[in-house]
């Protein structure tokens, strides 16, 4: 939910009909359309409603994106930046776009 959130910004609802829709994988309210394809799978594998298909804390954080967000995160700490990383701090498109997108 967070990842959904952050990637979207908007605010997951805690209760009523758009709450229960995302439980039941429609995504159809939520703005997907500009996010990478992998960014998308990768929200939508953690929220399946059968606990048994959602993916697993460690298969995240394995995935590339988690990781290149995380290599981002510790180069601008390195840096004396501290939590550069953040969309909306310094340089937030270009930082996304090196992290969803591998550039």
């Amino acid at each position: 939910m967070t990842m959904l959130e952050t990637a979207t910004n908007i605010v997951v609802p805690d209760q009523g009909d758009a709450w229960h829709r995302l439980r039941r994988e429609d995504f159809s309210q939520v703005p997907l359309d500009g996010l990478s394809a992998p960014l998308v799978e990768l929200i939508q594998s953690t929220m399946r409603a059968d606990p048994a298909l959602r993916l697993a804390a460690d298969v995240v954080c394995s995935h590339p994106i988690v990781i290149r967000a995380r290599r981002v995160m510790e180069r601008g700490w390195e840096d004396g930046r501290g939590f550069a990383a953040s969309a909306l701090g310094e340089g937030g498109d270009r930082l996304l776009a090196e992290i969803l997108e591998g550039r």
